[in-house]
């Protein structure tokens, strides 16, 4: 994605970020969701991250929570997951170029459109 939209969009992933502390702070909690899922799609087109690829995540993250809680009662790794082999498959990006932080905000400039 060429930077300069890159710039914008992560500019709006801010913005929505204040919106939804706002609407969060008059208990609407519903529209905050909605707020979160316009985040989310944002930063998915940002890191081109697939709806596929984020099923799997979904999917893996859900296994390993139903695993965790069969292994809490025979023994498990110390991490509330059971031991398993990985099947998900990840774009072969950097992950730190595809992960974004709560609370991680590119600098603001002033320009003029």
């Amino acid at each position: 994605m060429p930077m300069d939209r890159t710039e914008r969009l992560n500019g709006i992933v801010a913005a929505l970020n204040d919106y939804i502390e706002v609407v969060r702070a008059y208990d609407l909690d519903e529209t905050a969701g909605l707020l979160r899922m316009a985040k989310l799609d944002l930063q998915m087109r940002i890191h081109d991250i697939s709806d596929e690829e984020l099923q799997a995540l979904c999917e893996a993250l859900e296994r390993g929570q139903a695993a965790s809680g069969a292994a809490a009662g025979c023994g498990g790794n110390g991490t509330g997951l059971a031991h398993s082999h990985a099947s998900l498959v990840l774009p072969a990006t950097p992950a730190a170029d595809r992960i974004l932080l709560e609370g991680t905000r590119p600098p603001k400039r002033c320009k003029r459109m």
